[in-house]
């Protein structure tokens, strides 16, 4: 629990540095479930990392979207934003995927280290 969250708080500055709120939500997001399915099997972990990632980076993006149109009405200028949902959503998953990647070692590494005490 404490390398994965020390891993999102890495996330979290670089977030801060690139000046991304989609990834910082999709972290924050992502924060929240590992700390409730912490108990969970790895498997559910997963699937819940990854849905949180990807609900989260699409969800900070519809509310930027909004934003961001909202302020253009008034100056008649629109804006496609399907390249940035896409954007979004592949930022959830780089999220989603470094921290998979994070609880998967660090289980293993817990798992080996439990067989050579033994």
């Amino acid at each position: 629990m404490v390398i994965t969250m020390s891993s999102l708080a890495t996330l979290a500055i670089f977030a801060a540095i690139q000046k991304s709120g989609v990834m910082f939500v999709s972290i924050g997001v992502i924060g929240a479930v590992v700390y409730v399915f912490r108990r969970a099997r790895i498997r559910d972990r997963v699937i819940a990392i990854v849905a949180a990632a990807l609900g989260g980076s699409i969800g900070a993006e519809i509310v930027h979207t909004l934003y961001r149109h909202i302020g253009t009405v008034e100056s008649g200028a629109g804006q496609e934003s399907g390249g940035l949902f896409m954007s979004a959503i592949l930022v959830g998953l780089i999220n989603a995927a470094a921290v998979v990647v994070v609880i998967f070692v660090t289980e293993a590494w817990l798992n080996y280290a439990g067989r050579r005490s033994h």
